[in-house]
């Protein structure tokens, strides 16, 4: 069963950085500015900056390879019901599309990509959380990257874990097979390549938080707008 919406996010706005970094708004590889006095970037962020399909993509470790046969998702930590998905479980679940604007930390905008997948909270939901549970740590298949969500934020109806993007899979490049998707915060938000998805008491802070972006990545209210 599959539902669509469309929604236009906001009109894109000039984009004035406070303490965010500035990637650089090509793809091509080169020194980062640093800007406030909390961030520090490694060097290898930049590693592997390429563009696919109007997005920018920086990669902290490498692409991961995916094998549909041997991927699994698992949902686990504070819950009653650990649970482990393949690739074919995911696809078999309940597909939503959405239609929603995308917009990095450092400005520039998609305006209308189409995400489809599953809804986030529905996937959690299912394995029960108990009630010390109040917030999501995300771990991705490079063994690097991870974000988090609290509970109210990954309860939204339009938060997703996507695995297609403008009516096909998505690719390597955008996080195959499955990626975050937070409609309404800046795109380090939307972690690619998810095989892990755990249960905490509190927000663990992810890869970008903890080189000193906002835990709260609402545009417009956070790093600096």
């Amino acid at each position: 069963m599959s539902t669509q919406t469309d929604v236009h996010g906001p009109q894109p706005h000039r984009f004035r950085i406070g303490r965010a970094a500035f990637l650089g708004l090509t793809g091509v590889t080169g020194a980062a500015l640093l800007l406030g006095n909390r961030l520090k970037i490694p060097s290898s962020i930049l590693t592997g900056g390429t563009n696919v399909n109007g997005f920018t993509i920086y990669t902290i470790a490498g692409f991961p390879t995916f094998d549909p046969k041997t991927y699994r998702l698992r949902v686990d930590g504070l819950v009653e019901e650990p649970r482990e998905y393949t690739y074919s479980d995911l696809l078999a679940l309940p597909s939503v599309s959405e239609v929603r604007f995308y917009q990095c930390v450092t400005g520039w905008v998609v305006p209308k990509p189409r995400w489809q997948g599953t809804r986030l909270w529905d996937l959690v939901a299912a394995s029960k959380p108990k009630s010390a549970g109040r917030a999501l740590r995300f771990t991705c298949m490079d063994g690097a990257y991870s974000e988090s969500l609290t509970f109210p934020q990954a309860q939204q109806h339009d938060v997703l874990l996507a695995y297609g993007l403008n009516g096909k899979a998505l690719s390597r490049e955008q996080g195959m097979p499955i990626r975050l998707v937070v409609p309404g915060m800046y795109g380090y938000k939307f972690a690619k390549w998810v095989n892990h998805i755990e249960v905490v008491d509190r927000v663990i802070p992810g890869f970008w938080e903890n080189n000193g972006y906002d835990v709260n990545a609402y545009i417009g209210r956070s790093n600096g707008l």
